[in-house]
Parts: C-alpha cells; structure tokens; sequence
C-alpha cells in the first residue's frame, strides 16, 4: 500500500499469567492485560500474524491462603478464579487465542513435561545445580515458611512485605534475605534448616548481564535484573520445599518445581507449535517467531533477568525479543490491591453501570504507567466516559451519511496517522499508550470537514481499533468494509460503501459519579 508497510511476521503475545486467587481490578487491567491486546490489535491492524497467549499461574503459592481462609482445595480456588479471570478479560475486550489453566487436562501433562525436561537439560549441562537452602520452617507446626506464609521487611528499601518480591522496589528476595521474618499465620518461632533446592548456575553472569543491557526493555528494569544477577550470581530459583507446585522426580519427595513466567512462556511457546505447525518451540532461537513479554515492576526478576539466565544456560532458547512493562495504578492516590480490597473490580464497573469497555479502555491508555505510577481518580474518569461518550455518539451518527468513497489522498493521510500512532506501539520499551492514544485524540478533534466524512471516520475507524475495539467495528462496519479495520483493506475496497450501515448505538445517558460511587472500594471505609 505505500513504502513504509512492512512485510508481515509472526508474533507470540505472553502476559503475565495471572494468580487465579481472586477477580481482575482496574490496576490488573490497566497493566499487561490492555497492553497485550493493544499490541495485538495494532499490529493485526498492520498486517502481521498475532497470537496472544495467557492463562492462571496455577501453581503461586498465594492461592494457599485463599483456600485457607474460603475452606477449600488450592484446585478449587484455581478453577473458580481461572474462570472468573477469563470472564473479566472477555468483558475487557482482551482477545486470547488460549487462556491456560496447567490443571486442565489437556495441559497437566505437556505443562508438567516442559518444566522437568527444561530441568534435567539445565541439570544435565551443568548449569543448575541442587544446593542446601537456608530455609525457615515452623516449629509449632512443620510448614516451610516461604513464599506467601512469609513476611517481613524488604532487606533492600526495608518496606514491610512478604512472599518473594517487594513491591516498593521489585527487589526479588530470598527467605534468608528478608528482614524480621515471621509466620503470617503467626505458628510461633522459625527454625531454620537447610532443604536442597535447584537453582540455576549460568556459565557467565557477566554475559547474561550484558545480554540483559542489549535487550529491547525499559533501562530501569534492566537495571534492577542486572543488579539482582550479579548479587546472586545469577542464582535463579528453580525449585522449592512445599506440596503444591509443579510435581518433579528431580526435586524430590518434599520439593515442587517453582513455576516461574519465562517457564509459563516457554509452555505457550510449545503450544503455539502445536497449533501452527512449526518444528520448534516459539522461543528456540531459530523459530523465526517474535515473543513479546508483558509484566509488571513486581516481576522484574522473573520477565527480565530470569528469563535471559535460562535461555543462556539453555544454550538453545532466546528470551524474549521484546519486553513491555509497566509500574502499578494507583486508585485515589494508594495503590490498587486485592489484599487490602482497594479499587475498582472490572465485574461490578463493566456489568452494574454504563461505563463500557471501550470507555475504560480509553480512559486506562491515558494514564501512564511506563516509568511510575499513575492514578486513577473517579472524576477524571467520569469526565472522559462523557467527553467520549459524546465525541462517538456525533461520529456514528455522521457514518450515514457519507459515500464511502477514499481518494488517494485520503488513504495516504491515514495511513500517515496509523504508521504515527503505531509509532508508540512497537513491541518492547517504545510502547507509550498515552503517546499513542493521544494520535486518535487529535484525529478526534479535527473537524470532518478537514478531510471530507467518509476519510474522517475511516480514519477513526482505524486509530480506534487497538483502544476501542467495539466503537472501531461499528464505524468500519457503517462504513460498508468488511472485517476488522484493516490497513491493507484501504487500497483492497477503495472505500466504497458495500454493505448496508448497522444503525448506530443508542445514546448513552450521562455518566455521573454517582453512578459509579457504589463499586469503588476505598481503603479507607475499612478502616
């Protein structure tokens, strides 16, 4: 269509897997989630062949507590919130081409055979290694203090937390790290003891470190993986005392393998082969496949440094080629938190008012969560659902009017704005949601008559598309074009009205805080 498309390419879409331990707030959402279906779209937009793989992180430990405190199995919890996850993400207008529980049955097997051979490959070269681990177990009553039963103060910005990561400052942290360790079930003293775990052993840290700086990832999550290498000597962990995780003859009768992102990555990549035919895993270096990892700044350890340490160590596998990441939302000012019941939950915002997904996407690309946090305040978000509410309503009332027809000046003006817009959603540490959703601000804001009708909204049609998927079909649709909004459909149609216009939405009645009052819940009316 014009010099500056590109020809298409394969890509494999992994954001983090979410712990099915509860349902999606707007801090998940506004997170890898949206940024993953942002990126797929656009780049389907352009042309290239996407899929976009997730699924729950059965074997986090965190869902241990959730089944203490709700009186059921750890499988019971998983599948409840395996579920429910996926519904919060279809209600978002997320796209997955799989969402994977490793419980199901078609994935217990293959998911379990990935991870003990990825093992007994690392074990077998030398470069994992079974050492004694100090180890914090409870004296009253017998359980290995680790992961979500362990709390304490983070030894590196010494925030209060727990588990394995600090999500103050991203440092990933071992049970002898932390400071003041104590149960969270309070099952009196700790005695330590030393359980031989398997971690991995990369022939040279410095390479991998390097490896990590050349890498396409924002610079200060580099930064925190490099520094994390070097401290442990690029001691990734591999496997944990414990009955619930990934069950391995290699770390024996009290030990699970741990189930870290690039492993849960590695497993899509397997998929993907099954599904496309290819004679390697997507993330062998020769697969000709582009991966995309999305996470956030509590997962610094796993997406960067730990993904490029057992690709080296691997020998054969890459990690990932691009990396987009993204600090936390905060909700009137404090972070969202499932934990401590601060937020909005995407089920109760998306079902019980009119905000629809496309408004809350719209809304969630504007704040900027790529070097900081950012906050969602009610009003803000209020005043953006109206002020697009109103802006949508005019476009598609205008789409019947128009013929349909493209000059060759009219697609080239497009084309110009798409190729600016994806400019801010190349895979990796360019991606800027706000950059991008700004472009379709300033389309919206021109007059038609700058441009003649039918270029106008096809244009909106088509910078809509990654942000607000429904209201993008409808114009494209009224507009007589078939399909998704597509580039290469410009030049293939010639923008001639084909087909009969869908009637436009119904108006929304204005949205008002005290609409939306009702499924915010704030920190603040529980204490």
């Amino acid at each position: 269509m014009t010099s500056e498309t590109q020809a298409p390419q394969r890509y494999l879409i992994v954001p983090m897997h979410p712990t099915p331990n509860g349902r999606l707030h707007i801090g998940h959402a506004a997170g890898a989630y949206l940024r993953a279906d942002v990126l797929a779209r656009h780049l389907r937009r352009e042309g290239h062949q996407v899929s976009v793989m997730s699924g729950s992180d059965a074997y986090e430990n965190w869902i241990l507590l959730d089944a203490l405190d709700a009186d059921r199995t750890p499988a019971e919890t998983c599948w409840r919130f395996h579920a429910l996850i996926g519904d919060d993400l279809r209600s978002l207008g997320v796209e997955l081409d799989e969402w994977i529980s490793p419980l199901d049955d078609d994935h217990a097997e293959p998911y379990q055979r990935v991870h003990e051979e990825l093992l007994k490959r690392l074990a077998d070269a030398g470069t994992a290694r079974k050492v004694p681990d100090p180890t914090p177990r409870s004296r009253d009553t017998g359980r290995h203090v680790i992961g979500v039963w362990l709390k304490g103060t983070c030894p590196q910005c010494h925030t209060p937390g727990g588990g394995n990561a600090c999500e103050a400052c991203g440092y990933h942290y071992q049970p002898a790290e932390i400071l003041e360790p104590h149960s969270r079930l309070d099952e009196g003293p700790l005695e330590w003891e030393d359980f031989d775990s398997w971690y991995l052993s990369p022939p040279s840290v410095e390479d991998v470190i390097d490896a990590v700086h050349a890498s396409d990832v924002a610079a200060d999550f580099a930064d925190i993986a490099a520094t994390y290498l070097r401290q442990t000597k690029g001691a990734v962990r591999l496997s944990q005392p414990g009955d619930w995780g990934i069950p391995s003859e290699l770390a024996g009768p009290e030990g699970v393998l741990s189930n870290p992102y690039f492993g849960f990555s590695l497993y899509c990549g397997e998929v993907y082969r099954r599904r496309h035919g290819t004679e390697v895993n997507a993330f062998h270096r020769d697969s000709g496949v582009i991966t995309v990892g999305l996470f956030g700044i509590d997962n610094a350890i796993g997406g960067v440094a730990a993904s490029h340490a057992i690709a080296a160590s691997h020998g054969e596998l890459k990690a990932f080629d691009h990396m987009v990441t993204n600090y936390f939302l905060d909700f009137e000012g404090e972070k969202c938190s499932t934990s401590r019941k601060h937020g909005i939950w995407l089920h109760e915002l998306l079902s019980r008012t009119s905000a629809t997904a496309d408004e809350l996407r719209y809304h969630l690309s504007h704040v900027d969560l790529t070097s900081g946090s950012d906050n969602f305040a009610i009003a803000a978000f209020v005043d953006s659902v109206n002020r697009v509410r109103t802006q949508f309503a005019a476009a598609e009332a205008l789409a019947s009017d128009t013929d349909g027809v493209l000059t060759a000046q009219d697609t080239e003006r497009i084309v110009r704005a798409v190729h600016q817009q994806g400019e801010s959603l190349r895979p990796g540490a360019a991606v800027s949601l706000p950059a991008a959703v700004r472009v379709l601000d300033d389309w919206l804001a021109a007059s038609p008559a700058d441009g003649g009708g039918t270029a106008w909204l096809t244009g909106l049609a088509l910078l809509a598309e990654p942000f607000m998927p429904v209201v993008a079909q409808r114009l494209w649709t009224a507009l007589g074009r078939a399909g998704r909004p597509r580039l290469a459909d410009l030049g293939r149609e010639n923008g001639r009205r084909t087909a009969t216009a869908t009637a436009p939405a119904e108006p929304e009645k204005t949205f008002t805080a005290n609409e939306i009052a009702p499924v915010c819940h704030l920190r603040s009316d529980r204490v």
